[in-house]
């Protein structure tokens, strides 16, 4: 640490101290009035795209970071272009004449950047990813990110795990299903930019990878009705499908919107289970075959209300909920060993309150309450020839959490900010597990309850700073104090961004971030739960939360091509794994803590586009995984391989007039670990149908996800006496058709998500 300070500290002392300046300037046209719209592009002085902006009402425009000497290019529908040539933040005022149409015709033809650097991030325009691509929708739009990639059902950031969504800076408790939900609902129109943060700094609230979804501001002088109603069909192995539909009002001061969706679904589960078990002196073959699904509806809801005190000043209360009764999941167990039938119904909801106050002296105050509730009865039956078992399991989990936060920026002179804030969060889960079995015998001991009450209080601050246009360093440092039943444990976090831009062609960033992850609350239970007659799953109460230290260096040419190194090392962390009894003929999931993840690599991404026809985009991604758990079960591991990644982004333009284009994706991913687990190989190809008609406000989609049925790894343990085989065959191959209708000049609002991710078992 001490030799990337010296580093830092070297690299600053070797720049001129510039204060960057904002460039300004207004528009009018020979009448001296302002021209509103004027695109203004600016450039470096050879004709590299940095910026571009739109004057406002008053023809005024303002880009955030300038440069010595530039060039800016006005373009308007109604008057000649401009080009000038500049060496002074304030340009003055641009004087433009009316457009002669009977000259011919002159067409401008150039090309966004897909990313720039700024202020320590990686802004990505999501306009270009939406015209070089299929999607609709801020989800889709976040998973064509350069580097982000869906694996195990969540999204993935290669070379920084998994990354935090916040939503205009910030943080919220959605889950990950609530949030994709909410992404997939918000049209990709209101959608203004998307900001990759490896290192989040701490005034964020979020340590470690963040996705910044930057919302386009809802503002109208005049009172706005706006809407959306749309519905989707998916057929896989069974039939889903939903329905949403989303209002929402617009004026100078006040703003509203809600929102209600209903999502039915039923996915099929299914796998065989191999298992060469030893038990004393003989091994066991065992082999069985597991079907079942899981159905549910979840009724999606929402209300929110934005006061607009001053430009500055803004106040925003909303409520969410998500209730899916009578939920329900069966599983079959058929093979050598037993026969066994398992049926869970529940009925699960979470209601969430926040407040939120931003000022315009740089404050945020902000509360938000979480409320979160899943009874349910497990019907159990298992015949074998060692036994025969039933009984019915009372399940119960409640959760009421609290966090409160507030944080100051403050602008200093010469290119200087400091923030600084608090967040504390206040939880309390309770738990029970009731076990009533038919034949009357004793279960007791194997009943439990739980009253946990947690605690976290977090401290931070730190410092941006902008040297020139070239050099901007952040660092922030945050302590935490967190406790959970008798554990408690003091933590200090420090985060680093370092931005160096030589010239608008040439982005390197190197950032440094640690973080903590902590596992669910129903994980560190001392709770039984039985999955058929040969697996069960056991809670574990010393399971404690693991810390993160991620450092990366990536650089960016011509604000297209990427490539980075990183290394990323995880201590304590935890997943769930499973072992072969050397007591009876069961085999356990547990989750545990391993003793640390080391993974180290390297990647590349290349876009490519030829005409206008075919736009594409490839990812190389090459890393060493290391999985070390020396105490586990008396049969610790020490796992590693090297894995790589190659995906595949295609986007055919078939039609502009009408708007019809064609994706096709693909993914291969080669053999990998998971703590014990060897993991096989993976490929994957998808491809998507999309027609744009009725003035753009009608939208009609065909997609086919994992053609294939190619997508899920299997899992084999070949170490140490334990020998068994998951081969899954998963639900991922479907087919879906939607069809979305906007009126009234629809644009979603922001909606904060909600954090149930420690929830449910």
């Amino acid at each position: 640490m001490k030799t990337l300070v010296i580093i830092i500290s070297c690299m600053i002392i070797c720049i001129n101290n510039v204060m960057s300046q904002n460039v300004n300037g207004k528009v009018v046209n020979r009448n001296q009035q302002p021209v509103e719209a004027v695109t203004v592009v600016m450039q470096s002085e050879d004709s590299v795209f940095v910026d571009a902006v739109i004057t406002d009402a008053q023809g005024r425009f303002v880009f955030d970071t300038g440069l010595k000497s530039f060039r800016l290019i006005f373009q308007h529908i109604l008057y000649e272009t401009i080009s000038r040539d500049f060496n002074e933040p304030n340009v003055g005022v641009i004087t433009m004449k009316e457009q002669n149409y009977s000259l011919d015709e002159v067409v401008i033809k150039g090309e966004r950047p897909l990313v720039k650097a700024e202020n320590g991030l990686l802004s990505y325009d999501v306009s270009v990813i939406a015209e070089k691509s299929s999607v609709s929708n801020a989800y889709e739009a976040v998973i064509r990110l350069p580097g982000v990639m869906e694996q195990d059902g969540g999204l993935q950031l290669v070379g920084a795990g998994s990354p935090t969504i916040i939503l205009n800076g910030r943080p919220s408790s959605m889950t990950a299903e609530q949030l994709a939900n909410l992404l997939k609902n918000t049209p990709v129109s209101n959608v203004e930019k998307a900001e990759v943060m490896y290192s989040a700094p701490a005034k964020y609230r979020v340590r470690g990878a963040v996705i910044n979804i930057v919302l386009k501001k809802n503002k109208s002088e005049e009172p706005l009705l706006r809407g959306e109603v749309g519905g989707n069909f998916t057929q896989g192995i069974y039939s889903r499908g939903g329905g949403n539909m989303s209002m929402s009002f617009s004026g100078e001061k006040l703003s509203a919107d809600i929102l209600y969706s209903a999502d039915y679904s039923k996915i099929k589960s299914s796998n065989d289970f191999i298992s060469h078990h030893t038990l004393g002196d003989k091994v066991y073959d065992i082999s069985q075959y597991n079907t079942g699904n899981r159905q549910r509806l979840t009724h999606n809801m929402r209300a929110s209300i934005d006061y607009r005190i001053t430009d500055d000043d803004n106040l925003s209360v909303a409520y969410t909920s998500a209730i899916s009764p009578n939920s329900k999941s069966t599983e079959n167990s058929n093979g050598t060993l037993s026969e066994s039938s398992n049926i869970r119904t529940g009925d699960e909801q979470m209601h969430n309150f926040s407040a939120d106050y931003t000022s315009g002296w740089g404050t945020n105050v902000g509360v938000d309450y979480t409320y979160y509730a899943y009874p349910s009865v497990q019907n159990f039956t298992d015949k074998s020839s060692r036994k025969e078992q039933k009984f019915i399991l009372n399940s119960s989990q409640y959760v009421n959490r609290w966090n409160i936060y507030a944080g100051q920026t403050h602008a200093l002179p010469k290119g200087w900010s400091v923030n600084y804030g608090i967040n504390f969060s206040f939880a309390n889960e309770k738990s029970l597990q009731k076990y009533t079995p038919a034949d009357g015998t004793d279960m007791s001991d194997m009943n439990s309850s739980s009253n946990l009450e947690e605690k976290t209080y977090n401290f931070y601050g730190g410092f941006e700073k902008s040297f020139n246009e070239k050099l901007s360093l952040s660092m922030s440092l945050a302590g935490e104090y967190y406790r959970l039943a008798d554990y408690t444990d003091w933590s200090v976090y420090p985060t680093m961004q370092l931005s160096y831009v030589p010239s608008a062609a040439h982005i390197f960033q190197l950032s440094f971030s640690s973080d903590k992850t902590y596992p669910d609350y129903w994980d560190i239970q001392n709770s039984v739960s039985y999955l058929n007659g040969y697996s069960k799953v056991l809670g574990n109460p010393q399971l404690r939360p693991s810390t993160d230290y991620i450092a990366d260096l990536t650089y960016v040419l011509k604000s297209k091509y990427m490539f980075s190194v990183y290394y990323t090392h995880i201590k304590g962390l935890f997943g769930q794994l499973a072992y072969q009894s050397p007591d009876e003929l069961v085999m356990i999931y547990q989750s545990v803590n391993y003793d640390y993840q080391r993974n180290f690599g390297i990647s590349a991404i290349i876009p490519f586009t030829i005409g206008s026809f075919w736009n594409s985009r490839i990812t190389l991604d090459g890393s060493y995984f290391r999985h070390v758990c020396r105490d586990y079960h008396g049969i610790g591991f020490d796992n590693s391989v090297w894995r790589g990644v190659a995906m595949i982004n295609n986007t055919f333009t078939l039609s502009s007039k009408p708007s019809i284009s064609l994706e096709l994706n693909a993914m291969y991913v080669s053999p990998s670990i998971q703590g014990n687990y060897d993991l096989s190989s993976i490929w994957k190809v998808d491809a998507g149908l999309k027609w744009i008609f009725a003035n753009r406000n009608a939208e009609f989609r065909l997609t086919g996800n994992d053609l294939f049925n190619t997508a899920t790894p299997n899992a084999t343990v070949n170490d140490r006496g334990q020998r068994f085989e998951i081969i899954q065959h998963a639900d991922s191959r479907y087919v879906s058709l939607s069809f979305t209708y906007r009126f009234g000049g629809f644009k979603s609002k922001e909606r904060k998500k909600v954090d149930t991710s420690r929830f449910g078992y």
